[in-house]
């Protein structure tokens, strides 16, 4: 005779339409597997770059009127980096206490999470089908000049903003997840002072890529308030579940810690 816990899960179940049934009804590991793989694939995309253009002129970057550069090739290594995170963390990462099981929330999170990538990402998408339209986005994303202090600006930022996230990814690591799901309540490392240090990383970076290097344009300037706005809402969500999983230990975390909202 199945237990109470059972037949609750079951009735949980039953009670979703058939993408959340089947969601739920997936084992950890593919999980896993898919989250890894995609990861790794991705970073293999990107590192080509290292061998295939000269490594000293990766942009963000600033042509001085002498055609000397400033050029950060170190930009890319820490987001890389980040994805080299990731990656292990879905090999490393803890059951959750329950699965999400909420299709909007799990739609709208994943969503939020890889947003960041489709605006970078669309020129090599557009180029495929036409190099017009390649070319025509990146006039419309990127100024033909901008001031020095934007660029000195746009790279602090950038830089802060990835370094903040990378020591977030690595303290996070076996607790990783990208939809709103209990593993460990992290309190060590930036998560001592700030609840969502991989979300203010990203505030501070993304500020730098669209507010200093991209053409300051309303639909740019818009794209970063959203995104802002989603990320803001997506921690409420994971403030939620925390909160429910461990009780008082994490409101009282919670209350020591800075965050937005």
């Amino acid at each position: 005779m199945p237990n109470n816990h059972s037949q609750s899960a079951n009735a949980t179940t039953e009670r979703h339409a058939l993408p959340m049934r089947l969601w739920l009804a997936t084992p950890d590991w593919v999980f896993r597997f898919v989250g890894l793989g995609f990861f790794l694939a991705y970073l293999a995309y990107r590192t080509q770059k290292y061998w295939r253009y000269n490594f000293w002129k990766a942009v963000p970057f600033y042509n001085f009127p002498d055609g000397s550069s400033l050029t950060m090739p170190w930009v890319p290594v820490l987001v890389d980096l980040t994805f080299v995170l990731i990656a292990l963390g879905f090999c490393l990462r803890l059951r959750p206490s329950r699965r999400a099981d909420n299709g909007w929330i799990v739609g709208f999170t994943l969503f939020t999470a890889f947003a960041p990538l489709i605006p970078m990402e669309l020129p090599a998408v557009l180029g495929l089908y036409n190099e017009d339209w390649q070319s025509a986005y990146n006039h419309f994303l990127w100024p033909d000049s901008i001031s020095l202090f934007r660029v000195l600006l746009g790279s602090a930022l950038i830089t802060v903003g990835n370094l903040i996230d990378l020591w977030g990814y690595t303290v996070l690591t076996r607790s990783f997840g990208i939809v709103p799901e209990a593993r460990e309540l992290k309190t060590t490392g930036p998560y001592r002072f700030v609840r969502h240090p991989v979300y203010l990383g990203q505030f501070i970076s993304q500020g730098g890529v669209w507010l200093c290097f991209a053409r300051l344009h309303l639909v740019w300037i818009v794209m970063y308030v959203v995104f802002v706005a989603m990320q803001l809402y997506r921690s409420k969500l994971e403030d939620r579940v925390l909160a429910e999983a461990f009780g008082d230990e994490c409101r009282e975390w919670q209350a020591k810690t800075f965050w937005f909202v």
